[in-house]
C-alpha cells in the first residue's frame, strides 16, 4: 500500500491492493490482469446524492501501479483534490496484461498473443466490466472518464465502450463515457523509430533460439544487465527522465516489453482505424515530448476533424511524462473535461 501526500492539506490518498482477473477467452487462456484502487483515506469522497464520477487510469509502456512505487502517485491525490467535493469519486489503474503479476505466475514466453499491443482494448474490456458490472453493480448512473497516457491512450483510442453502455442500459443503468489520450502514441519521434534495427536483431534470435531450454534465462539476464544501462543513456533524449526513482527491472518480464516495443514501433494509426480513433476525444500533447512527435500528432488530429470527427486538444509544457511531469496541468485538464460532461459538476467552487 502506497500512501502519497495530497497537495490538499491533509489529504491522503493510498492505492490499495491488487484485485486480479483471470482472462479465460482465447486468447488470454491463463492470463492475469490487474486493477489496483486509488483511495482517498477516510475522507469524504462527496455527498451521499453527488454524482458518481469514476475515472481509470490506463498507463503507458514500463509503467502502472505497483505495491512499491505508483506511475500514477502525483495525479491521483490532485484529482481527488479537485474533483471529491463535486462528486463521489472513484479511480482506477487498470494495469496491461504482463504488469504488476501476482508472485510466482510465470509468463510463457512461447505464446505472447496475450500481451500484443493488438489485443489490449479486449483485455480493458475485461477489466471495465469487472468495474461497472460487478463492484459497481448497485449504481444506477454512472459518470465515466477513461484516460490511457502513451501506449495506454492508442489502446484506449481503439476501446470500443458501446457494448458495455448497452449492457448497463439492458439494465436499466446510465454509463456515459468520456475519453482522455495523453500523449497517446500513434506517431513516434524519428529517434524512437531507430530502435527498430536493433529490435528487429533481438526478434530474430527469439525465433531462432526461443525454444532453446536456456533462451528465457539468458534473454532474461542480459535484459536486467543492460536494460538499466541503455535506459539512462537514453532517457533525456526521451524525456523520461522523471522514472529516474520508479522503474525496476527485476520485475519486468524482457519477452513482454520486446513484444510490445517491436509492436509500438511497427504500429501504423492509419492501418489500426485512423482518424476515427479520435472521435470525441480529449487529446494532451506535450510540448517537450521526447517520444511522440507532436507535429505529425497534430497532423493526425487535422486529418480527424476533417473527416467530421470531433476531437478537443492541449497543449502542456512538460515532458512525455505528464502525469509525473506536470500533474497540477492534467488535473485541472480532466477537471475541465468533466465540467462539461457532468452537469451536476459546474456549479461546484472547484469547477468554476
Amino acid at each position: 500500500m502506497i500512501a502519497t501526500d495530497s497537495i490538499a492539506p491533509g489529504a491522503r490518498v493510498r492505492l490499495c491492493a491488487p484485485v486480479y482477473l483471470r482472462l479465460n477467452t482465447p486468447p488470454f487462456s491463463r492470463t492475469v490482469l490487474s486493477v489496483r484502487e486509488h483511495e482517498l483515506g477516510d475522507e469524504s469522497t462527496g455527498r451521499s446524492d453527488a454524482p458518481l464520477v469514476v475515472i481509470t487510469l490506463l498507463p503507458g509502456y514500463l509503467i502502472g501501479s505497483y505495491a512499491d512505487r505508483d506511475y500514477f502517485e502525483l495525479l491521483a491525490p490532485l484529482l481527488f483534490a479537485r474533483l471529491a467535493p463535486a462528486c463521489r469519486l472513484r479511480v482506477f489503474t487498470v494495469n496491461h496484461p504482463g504488469y504488476d503479476l501476482p508472485a510466482g505466475h510465470k509468463v510463457d514466453h512461447r505464446d505472447l498473443r496475450p500481451y500484443s499491443i493488438h489485443r489490449q482494448p479486449a483485455a480493458m474490456h475485461a477489466a471495465y466490466s469487472w468495474i461497472f458490472d460487478q463492484l459497481l453493480a448497485e449504481e444506477k448512473e454512472i459518470n465515466w472518464l477513461a484516460y490511457g497516457h502513451s501506449m495506454g491512450g492508442l489502446a484506449l483510442s481503439r476501446y470500443e465502450p458501446q457494448a458495455l453502455v448497452d449492457h448497463l442500459a439492458q439494465q436499466g443503468r446510465r454509463l456515459s463515457f468520456t475519453r482522455v489520450l495523453s500523449a497517446p502514441s500513434f506517431c513516434l519521434q524519428a529517434r524512437a523509430l531507430a530502435i527498430l534495427d536493433q529490435l528487429e536483431a533481438l526478434q530474430s534470435l527469439k525465433k531462432r533460439f526461443g525454444r532453446w531450454p536456456l533462451y528465457a534465462p539468458l534473454a532474461t539476464g542480459l535484459y536486467r544487465a543492460l536494460a538499466p544501462v541503455f535506459y539512462r543513456r537514453e532517457a533525456e533524449q526521451f524525456t523520461i527522465g522523471a522514472l529516474a526513482d520508479y522503474g525496476d527491472f527485476r520485475t519486468l518480464d524482457p519477452f513482454v516489453l520486446l513484444t510490445q516495443g517491436y509492436e509500438l514501433l511497427t504500429l501504423s494509426p492509419l492501418a489500426v482505424g485512423g482518424p476515427r480513433l479520435l472521435d470525441g476525444a480529449h487529446v494532451i500533447l506535450s510540448a517537450g515530448d521526447g517520444m511522440v512527435d507532436v507535429a505529425e500528432t497534430r497532423s493526425f488530429l487535422a486529418a480527424a476533424r476533417a473527416a467530421g470527427h470531433l476531437v478537443d486538444d492541449y497543449l502542456v509544457d512538460s515532458t512525455h511524462l505528464l502525469e509525473r511531469d506536470a500533474p497540477h496541468a492534467v488535473a485541472e485538464i480532466v477537471q475541465q473535461v468533466l465540467a462539461a460532461a457532468v452537469a451536476d459538476c459546474r456549479d461546484a467552487p472547484q469547477l468554476r
